[in-house]
C-alpha cells in the first residue's frame, strides 16, 4: 500500500482495500441477517432460536465494528478504540437503563390504588 522507500501511501491501494472491506462487510451482514430471519422460521425450539439470533447479532455487531468503523484492537490505536466503545457500551446503557426505570415507574404509579370505596359507591349506585 505504501510506495517503496517513500512512507506514502498509493490513493488507489488505499481506496481499493476500504472497497473490498465495505464489500465483505455487507456481504457478511447480508447472511447473518438472513441466518437470523432462517432460524426465526424454522421449526426449532424458542430458545434454539433466541439462541442463534443472539448469536448472529453479536457476530454482525462484530463486523459492523470491523468492516464499516474500521475498529482494530491490535495495532497502535487499539486502546483509543476499546475506550470508544466502552464509553458508547456505556452510554448506552444509561440511557436503556433510565429509560426502563422511568417507564417501570410510571406503569406502577398508574396501577397503584386503582379504584377507591367513593368510586365503587358510585358506580353500584347507577
Amino acid at each position: 500500500m505504501s510506495r517503496p522507500n517513500t512512507g506514502e501511501l498509493d490513493p488507489k491501494d488505499t481506496a481499493r482495500a476500504e472497497i473490498r472491506s465495505y464489500a465483505i462487510g455487507f456481504v457478511a451482514s447480508l447472511l447473518l441477517t438472513s441466518g437470523a430471519f432462517a432460524a426465526h422460521l424454522s421449526g426449532l425450539s424458542a430458545p434454539w432460536k433466541i439462541a442463534l439470533i443472539c448469536a448472529a447479532a453479536l457476530v454482525q455487531i462484530v463486523v459492523h465494528l470491523r468492516n464499516f468503523l474500521h475498529l482494530s484492537f491490535s495495532g497502535e490505536q487499539s486502546r483509543e478504540d476499546l475506550l470508544l466503545v466502552l464509553f458508547s457500551v456505556c452510554l448506552l446503557a444509561i440511557m436503556a437503563g433510565g429509560t426502563w426505570y422511568v417507564m417501570a415507574d410510571l406503569g406502577e404509579r398508574m396501577h397503584q390504588g386503582g379504584m377507591d370505596g367513593a368510586d365503587m359507591r358510585s358506580m353500584s349506585a347507577d
